[in-house]
């Protein structure tokens, strides 16, 4: 194993873990866990996006391009889950 092969692992390792992390502040969002606001909300949909289109863009191609698609599918449904409550407070809070 290479150098430059340890790099990549240890990167999207270390990306991967950085969008876990993100996805399950959403999805205490998402889940109404007390001590959540619709802007902790709105910011964590922010992050998650970030953390998605950083990893697309540092490993689309290469040995983590298919798994790369697969975190992203799965982190784009947490954005999904969170903008739908969040717009159902707003929608809430307006009434």
């Amino acid at each position: 194993m290479t150098k430059k092969t340890n790099t990549a692992d240890s990167s999207f390792a270390d990306r991967k873990a950085a969008l876990d992390e993100a996805c399950a502040f959403l999805r205490s969002f998402t889940l109404g866990r007390t001590g959540f606001t619709r802007k902790d909300g709105a910011a964590g949909i922010e992050r998650v996006s970030a953390e998605c289109d950083r990893m697309r863009e540092l490993f689309s191609t290469g040995p983590y391009a298919k798994q790369v698609v697969t975190v992203i599918a799965s982190a784009r449904s947490r954005i999904i889950a969170a903008q739908t409550r969040l717009n159902h407070l707003l929608k809430k809070k307006s009434t």
